[in-house]
């Protein structure tokens, strides 16, 4: 079984928690040549492409605090309602779908060893 099977068309988005948003976009534009998709802004989120790697990219989400191992790795789908419920069939334990602002949905799961992955469903 591929991933196509299990999520549909898809894109991987991984989260970096950022305390200070506006220097981290500019050291990961400069540092990193990314390039900014400011179709995703938010007042806590900014979303990076990686020129050379379609489908992929990194979002910088703004938080009071930065724990090392609070990376969430997300793939981003068509229908998260079906990709959650395909998860579930497999035995997968996947948090509720929740709404995290300007229609973004986004639901949280946990691979064997206990680091998170994620659902997420753009507007």
């Amino acid at each position: 079984m591929t991933l196509k099977n299990t999520f549909g068309e898809y894109s991987f988005v991984i989260k970096v928690d950022v305390t200070n948003l506006k220097a981290s976009v500019e050291w990961y534009k400069d540092k990193l040549g990314l390039v900014p998709e400011s179709k995703y802004d938010t007042p806590n989120w900014r979303q990076f492409s990686f020129p050379d790697i379609p489908g992929f990219a990194i979002g910088l989400n703004l938080s009071n605090s930065v724990e090392i191992g609070n990376t969430v790795s997300t793939f981003v789908v068509n229908d998260i309602v079906s990709a959650r419920q395909s998860l579930i069939e497999k035995g997968v334990e996947v948090e509720p779908i929740t709404d995290v602002g300007h229609g973004v949905q986004l639901s949280i799961f946990k691979d064997i060893d206990g680091n998170l992955l994620g659902l997420r469903q753009n507007p």
